[in-house]
């Protein structure tokens, strides 16, 4: 459950961070009566957030907004030091394929529920597992 509003905090995060740029610079551009500027703008602005705000966030301070105001970080496993960008980076595009792809997610809900450590495809292709900060 911890995780699900971590996940939520992200979204609502990501939202904002996205498309609040993207409608403004849409205001802009209609305003200055240019129309072939905004799509290649929006994939790049969200490509960027995509490959930057939890990579990062997991690389740099061990969480996303999100899992940090829930008291979460990701660690690596063997030794529970933080991810390194590449890693953090692997593990947020995999957890992306996971959530995206229906059948995947079903085995992810699966696999997460029954590990141990409950560590998800992603966390397991990385080495990495979420602990609770002091813990």
């Amino acid at each position: 459950m911890r995780r699900g509003v971590a996940v939520f905090i992200d979204l609502v995060i990501a939202v904002a961070v996205v498309l609040g740029p993207l409608i403004a610079l849409d205001r802009i551009l209609v305003a200055a009566s240019v129309d072939d500027v905004w799509l290649p703008s929006a994939a790049v602005w969200s490509l960027a957030f995509l490959l930057l705000y939890s990579p990062l966030s997991v690389s740099r301070w061990g969480g996303t907004v999100g899992k940090r105001l829930l008291g979460m970080e990701v660690v690596r496993d063997a030794d529970g030091g933080r991810l390194s960008y590449g890693a953090a980076l692997v593990r947020h595009l995999s957890n992306l394929v996971v959530h995206t792809v229906p059948v995947f997610m079903i085995g992810h809900v699966t696999v997460t529920s029954l590990s141990p450590k409950k560590r998800g495809l992603h966390d397991r292709l990385v080495g990495s597992r979420v602990v609770m900060r002091g813990r």
